[in-house]
């Protein structure tokens, strides 16, 4: 039985990952910062550790076969700029720091499609390059994750990146729960651009596969499809019986929305619903060539519906805590 150690175990990514791996046999040390109770189940050790401290991560991963590096922060709010290059590049390097002072052989890192280089109006696939265009302090710790995680494949790691797209799952509090939050408040706007999803499932099986039979050196761009904002949200308020977003919100009023969203949150000392970065984000289009991981791995995607009739009813469950 392979131990395989993740990292940010208690994150939107992490408990799948968690039941992929115990489902296939797998025994896990589950490595976060604050322990949850949900993670106290059979094949589980819980380990306290934290990705800005280097000695814990090595004590963390004894004893593991392979890592799964799935600790990141995601934030398009100015204000953690610092928090987001420490947590996504230098905690990516301690991991990788720890992975190779303890022999082990396997790396798995969650990178994102914000790492591809996005040059408009083409197809990105895994060969994109990165390109110094502006671009958001999140889309370039990213990046710069990657390099580190290279930087250990050249050092003797097996190493497999996957760069997943928007995961969507049932959290109210992470990611696309910010999207699943704005349904369920019954917020007025849409704007017009193009949502890139995909299943958080469907990652962790992707991951699992991978661990099994790495591509060393190898990325994955994972992507289920694209939908534009007014579909995906009226999509979700249809299975949230919520009414659905209405009003459509142009390129030059989502930027000041943001603005303003940015202003508020530093008055009220809280975090914005809605910041410049992420306003601009919602009104791009990107497209994804998936092609690799279909041939390679001869993996197929959920399609949309599947998703958002699962994510919505765990969201329902998670909110009203209805079980």
């Amino acid at each position: 039985m392979m131990r395989i150690a993740i990292t940010g175990a208690s994150g939107l990514l992490g408990g799948h990952l968690i039941d992929t791996f115990l489902q296939k046999g797998y025994s896990v040390i589950a490595v976060v910062r604050n322990p949850k109770p949900t993670l106290t189940k059979p094949g589980v050790e819980v380990r306290v550790a934290d990705v800005q401290d280097p000695l814990s991560l090595i004590e963390a991963f004894d004893g593991a076969e392979a890592v799964v590096h799935a600790a990141g922060f995601v934030s398009f709010n100015p204000r953690h700029r610092n928090k987001i290059f420490e947590v996504n590049v230098a905690g990516t390097a301690h991991a990788v720091n720890a992975c190779l002072q303890l022999g082990i052989k396997k790396l798995i890192h969650i990178s994102s499609v914000a790492a591809l280089g996005r040059k408009p109006g083409t197809v990105l696939n895994e060969d994109s390059k990165w390109i110094d265009v502006p671009a958001s302090p999140y889309a370039v710790s990213k990046h710069r994750a990657e390099l580190e995680v290279y930087r250990g494949a050249e050092e003797g790691l097996q190493v497999s990146v996957v760069n997943p797209s928007v995961i969507i799952s049932g959290t109210t509090d992470r990611s696309s729960g910010a999207l699943l939050n704005y349904v369920w408040h019954e917020r007025p706007f849409y704007t017009d651009g193009i949502l890139n999803y995909v299943d958080a499932r469907d990652v962790a099986e992707v991951v699992s596969l991978l661990t099994a039979a790495p591509r060393a050196g190898q990325r994955f761009i994972l992507n289920g499809g694209a939908v534009g904002y007014r579909e995906f949200f009226t999509q979700v308020a249809q299975r949230m019986n919520k009414k659905v977003p209405g009003w459509r919100l142009p390129a030059s009023l989502a930027w000041w929305a943001g603005a303003a969203e940015e202003f508020r949150s530093i008055i009220l000392n809280r975090e914005p619903m809605v910041t410049r970065q992420s306003a601009a984000m919602t009104n791009q289009a990107f497209q994804y060539d998936t092609r690799r991981v279909v041939e390679d791995l001869g993996f197929t995607f959920r399609p949309l519906t599947d998703t958002l009739d699962w994510a919505c009813e765990a969201y329902r469950r998670n909110v009203t805590g209805n079980k």
